[in-house]
């Protein structure tokens, strides 16, 4: 998951909160490619924040169905899982890199009272821990920039969705990205093209693109104009 803005280690304005703000370009990226120490879930908490409504678009347009099992890649503390839950029956299942991010979620899965039909385990998308044509739907938000072979990633998506099943991408535009000091250190950026073209070549079909633009708060309290692009593909 991507905080949309600036981070400075020394030039947060008075009312800016966010424990992004005190970080150093590099080390902030470091966190938001794997949440670790004393501040995950700061971190998380200011991420949940800044990609709220990216995350909501994703969700609405991956439309899950009753009844459906949702794949999440990257869910941090899983504070989107609930929203992917509202369909009667659906199950939810996230994998994540960071234990810190495990062991959040599952606190907050129980306190939602989500535990029965919801879990985050450690994984990597490279190599899923799950059965061919398992998923119904599977949502990514702000992940595939830390893919370090995004062929093989997505591959390893295309083999676990149903046929039928969906996958939606989430991600910055790149000359947005750009604009972002954090991006500098370890991020891989993806043109639009590139993306769409990796989706068929894992063998996924791609149906749907949108684009999301918003105006936000950055975490260092700097207001920033964020775009991002949204696919939607099918297997």
């Amino acid at each position: 998951m991507l905080v949309g803005g600036h981070a400075a280690a020394t030039s947060c304005p008075p009312l800016a909160t966010g424990v992004a703000c005190v970080l150093s370009p590099e080390h902030l990226a470091a966190q938001l490619r794997h949440p670790h120490g004393d501040h995950a879930l700061p971190v998380a908490e200011s991420m949940n924040r800044s990609n709220g409504a990216l995350n909501q678009a994703a969700i609405a347009l991956l439309a899950v169905a009753a009844r459906e099992q949702v794949l999440e890649i990257g869910p941090g503390n899983a504070a989107f899982a609930a929203d992917l839950l509202r369909a009667p029956g659906s199950r939810y299942l996230g994998v994540e890199v960071s234990a810190d991010m495990v062991d959040a979620a599952q606190d907050r899965l129980t306190a939602a009272g989500l535990h029965d039909r919801a879990a985050v385990r450690l994984g990597d998308v490279h190599a899923l821990d799950l059965e061919d044509a398992c998923i119904d739907a599977a949502l990514a938000v702000n992940t595939v920039y830390f893919w370090e072979q995004p062929a093989l990633a997505l591959a390893e998506l295309a083999r676990v969705l149903r046929p039928g099943g969906r996958l939606c991408l989430a991600f910055g535009d790149a000359a947005f990205m750009r604009t972002l000091p954090f991006t500098a250190h370890g991020f891989h950026l993806h043109e639009l093209a590139e993306v769409e073209l990796a989706m068929r070549s894992s063998g996924l079909r791609v149906c749907g693109w949108r684009a999301h633009r918003e105006t936000g708060t950055s975490n260092d309290g700097r207001q920033v104009e964020k775009h991002f692009h949204l696919l939607l593909a099918r297997r």
